[in-house]
């Protein structure tokens, strides 16, 4: 389970995207249903792979033959998020492997944390379902959205 948010983590470099709660995401209440959070977490992923990472999802599932299955994942859910309410999405790394990445992702609404979402990632070969080394470009293009560690 990730540890709660701290105000350490906001400083961190983030990738951010902005996201209004729409009537697709809630339930009958008006809330934010749980698997939604999860393809809001996604759909920032995919974000940061095309705008930050430059390598979108498509050019690494099509032609360069990988893709990024989540291996890991654990949640935490402290306060609902309602329909038109607008989140901010943030991502920072916190760890990257030879052919994984630890990702926690942040949904926040004002000053209130509404999701966390800790996210491994795995660089997989598609034509064989086996993990794959990140290519160094990539790999130093996430370097910069790393969380330090905190001193000892």
């Amino acid at each position: 389970m990730p540890e709660p948010l701290n105000a350490r983590a906001l400083d961190v470099k983030s990738f951010r995207i902005h996201q209004q709660v729409t009537s697709q995401h809630c339930d009958a209440t008006g809330i934010v249903h749980l698997p939604r959070y999860f393809e809001m977490a996604h759909h920032l992923l995919e974000r940061w792979f095309d705008e930050a990472l430059d390598w979108p999802f498509s050019t690494m599932m099509g032609s360069d033959g990988v893709s990024v299955p989540t291996g890991q994942t654990a949640a935490r859910f402290p306060a609902a998020s309602r329909l038109g309410e607008h989140l901010v999405w943030r991502l920072h790394v916190v760890r990257i492997g030879q052919s994984s990445m630890e990702l926690a992702t942040t949904a926040i609404c004002g000053a209130e944390v509404r999701a966390e979402i800790t996210l491994t990632v795995v660089l997989s070969d598609t034509a064989v379902m086996r993990p794959r080394r990140w290519p160094d470009a990539v790999r130093a293009r996430a370097e910069d959205y790393k969380a330090e560690s905190e001193p000892a």
